[in-house]
Formats: C-alpha cells, structure tokens, sequence
C-alpha cells in the first residue's frame, strides 16, 4: 500500500531507508527526501513482487523475508539468495536499466519499500558514492555466485551442507540458530534434492556433529567435525 503522506507514514519510510547500510551515512535530510519517494508496499507470504521481463526499482525489506529465484525450462527452481530486513533487491536492474531476469517471491508476510529508477538515478547523481557502493553489492553477490557455483560442481553434497552450517551458525554469532527456508528451498541452494538434503542431516546428527531441533532448529556440536568432513 503507497504511502497517503503522513507523518507516521513518512516516519515508517524514513526507518526502512535507514536500515540500508547503502544509505546509512547520507545526512538525515537526504534520507528524509528519499523517504519521500518510496512506496511502501505489504506482500503476503508467497505472493510475487516481481517476476522475469518485468521493470524494477530498488526494493527494500522492511519486514519479513524474500527469496529471489530462477526457474529453468523444466520447471525447475533455483534459489538464489534470501533477502532478509535492511537488505534489498532489484540494484542490478536499476544500475543497468534492464528487466529483472529473475523471479522474488515472499517467504513470510513481509514489508518492502520500493524506490523507482528515476529516484535511484538523482540520488547518486547528487551521492556518487553510492554507485561505488551499489557496484560493491553487484561485485559481492557475483563472487558469492561463483563460490557456490565451484562448490556445487567440486564438492559433495555433504561438504556443501557443512560450509552452509559452519556460515549460519558465523551469521548469527551462536551454534544454534533456525535455518532461513525450507528444506525444499535449502536443497535448491545447495543444488541437490530435498530427500538427499534430508539424509545428510539425519548422517551428521547420528555421527554427533549436529542437534536437530523443531521447525527448522540446528545445533553445531561439533564445528571442527563439520570443517574436516571430506569433499
């Protein structure tokens, strides 16, 4: 739902622009103008904010979580990433002026506020740093690409789920944290099949290197276990 002009209105698009680090260190009176540009929108848990061909602007999770995917020809899905509060999604479509190529879709009921091209293009217009950094999120998410493109065609499906465990449990500075997504979505990360991510799961809890929990609850028992496990 667009925002109707009020205070409280704009006030709820100034916190969702803030929480962008790619805008945190514009002077307040910045962040106030581009507040005033954006839309806020809600999305119900699996309902599209876009989908390929589509024009985007720059979209930010206020609330709730996003996954962005692709689906191949067979109908096959492919997670890319899942994009959690005070990230965003949609920088490549606006630095480069292309369609999106790729779908996004709620994973919860979530809140996004959306910025348009034209917005974007004053902004570092005025800004050129955030360009500089707009590149450094393109440059990252690339490389994150390529290191998980290696990993699924030079390590076993197990190796894979270890390192993906051993970065959740970095993430979120404990041994025991909730997995982001389903199961289903977990296995297309990893480029494997849910059943096969099921029983990897269940051969680290019997050799003790991890404690499965209730929706989606994860234990590492044993990090240095995890790392060495064989490629």
């Amino acid at each position: 739902m667009a925002g109707d002009g009020s205070n409280d209105d704009h006030d709820h698009r100034f916190a969702c622009v803030s929480l962008v680090p790619l805008f945190e260190h514009l002077p307040v009176g910045d962040r106030r103008r581009l507040a005033e540009i954006a839309v806020t929108r809600h999305y119900a848990r699996g309902e599209q904010l876009h989908r390929p061909g589509e024009r985007s602007g720059l979209r930010i999770v206020h609330s709730g979580r996003v996954k962005v995917l692709r689906i191949s020809g067979s109908g096959v899905e492919q997670l890319l990433r899942i994009v959690s509060p005070g990230d965003f999604l949609g920088e490549a479509a606006v630095f480069t002026g292309r369609p999106v190529d790729s779908w996004a879709m709620a994973l919860d009921d979530a809140e996004v506020c959306s910025i348009d091209g034209d917005g974007i293009d004053r902004l570092v217009r005025e800004h050129p740093e955030i360009a500089v950094r707009l590149l450094a999120s393109l440059s990252d998410r690339l490389e994150d690409t390529e290191r998980r493109l290696a990993s699924v065609t030079g390590a076993s499906v197990g190796r894979r789920l270890a390192d993906h465990l051993l970065e959740l449990a970095e993430a979120s500075d404990s041994r025991r944290f909730r997995l982001q997504s389903t199961k289903s979505d977990l296995a297309s990360y990893l480029g494997t099949t849910a059943e096969t991510l099921s029983r990897r799961l269940g051969t680290m809890q019997d050799a003790g290197l991890i404690r499965l929990g209730p929706r989606g609850i994860v234990e590492v028992v044993d990090p240095d276990g995890l790392r060495t496990l064989e490629r």
